[in-house]
């Protein structure tokens, strides 16, 4: 289930100016800097500079200043902004002026930035696409369906040639199957108990589509059992070959048993995160993620970009359905009533083609 405790966004996070000036500075707690907030440098003209952020990054024999500004507002950020902090590089000595902000920045500070040298960022909600689609939240529903097979008949089957011993077919479906060899025309199946099999699940998946199952009390995750009758005629009779005899058979009848095992799946996938923020290059026009896991440090890497793919069905709401191989027993299908309605026509064809 989605645990709304720990659900982190950009508004649960920064509620004042303070915090979002502590929050520009975790983004650049990498391991790879040093970063501090609030911070008094002494100009060139020996004029006093407050600094939102400063990062300190050392290379061999030398260490580069870069100034971070943090604008926690509701408008964009002008382009007078621009020229103050690129007076303050100037004053510092700082070898770059970065500028954070929630809302933005207006063209004409876009156009600045660009000519000073000066990078601008904003801060925001990963979009859906960023996160992967369908987004950060996950709410699927999964179905396990589970068939099996009872009161098998074969109404008005006929014997070519002398009487068989016994005078029967023995017919065991699931693990442990017998095997009556068969001639189907335009069939592959060489069995009769991997015909039954098929079709079963051929007319299983006709009759029980990917929908969401409602329980008693308004539950939506249970178990429903369903019991149908299928009736198959090939276009002409199935052969058995028994000894120096032959069995026709015409019509095959069983019962199919459904076991519908419902349940359903949310995931939060910033759950395990500290925050998961996009961070938006308004001068170079890239997208980046910031990610931290709770106790670590924090991650930047290239957003997801991917196109929408237009065969991609996969959303919010979505049911996916798994069909095991494994028959399971009929006993606990004796009570369910057969399903009423018309019957459904069912041809089968070569390669598993309905």
């Amino acid at each position: 289930m989605v645990r709304s405790d720990v659900v982190k966004t950009l508004k649960d996070m920064v509620q004042d100016w303070g915090g979002f000036e502590r929050l520009v500075a975790e983004l650049h707690d990498t391991g790879t800097v040093t970063v501090e907030h609030d911070v008094v440098l002494t100009g060139r003209s020996g004029a006093p500079r407050q600094i939102d952020v400063l990062v300190r990054h050392r290379e061999g024999l030398y260490e580069h200043l870069i100034v971070v500004e943090c604008k926690y507002r509701n408008t964009p950020v002008e382009r007078i902004h621009i020229d103050a902090l690129a007076t303050t590089v100037r004053e510092v000595g700082a070898s770059k002026g970065v500028i954070f902000s929630a809302k933005g920045f207006q063209s004409g500070a876009i156009t600045q930035a660009e000519h000073d040298g000066i990078s601008l960022y904003q801060i925001r909600e990963p979009t859906d696409r960023e996160w992967g689609m369908p987004g950060r939240h996950l709410d699927l529903w999964l179905q396990f369906v589970q068939v099996s097979i009872g009161s098998p008949a074969l109404p008005g089957t006929m014997l070519v040639g002398p009487p068989l011993e016994g005078n029967q077919l023995t017919l065991d479906l699931g693990e442990r199957a017998s095997i009556t060899p068969i001639v189907a025309s335009e069939l592959d199946e060489q069995t009769l108990e991997t015909l039954i099999e098929r079709l079963a699940r051929e007319s299983a998946r006709l009759s029980f589509q990917p929908v969401r199952l409602n329980f008693d009390g308004g539950q939506l995750a249970g178990v429903h059992r369903f019991r149908f009758k299928v009736k198959y005629a090939p276009k002409t009779p199935i052969e058995c070959p028994r000894g120096s005899s032959l069995i026709l058979i015409p019509r095959i009848e069983f019962d199919v048993g459904l076991r519908v095992d419902q349940s359903r799946l949310q995931i939060d996938r910033g759950e395990r995160y500290a925050f998961v923020l996009a961070v938006e290059d308004c001068v170079n026009k890239g997208v980046s993620t910031a990610s931290r896991e709770t106790g670590g440090k924090t991650v930047l890497k290239p957003a997801r970009t991917d196109p929408p793919d237009p065969d991609d069905t996969f959303e919010n709401g979505s049911m996916f359905q798994i069909w095991p191989k494994q028959l399971i027993g009929f006993e606990e299908f004796a009570d369910v009533p057969l399903a009423t309605g018309p019957d459904r026509s069912l041809q089968l064809k070569r390669d598993n083609r309905v």
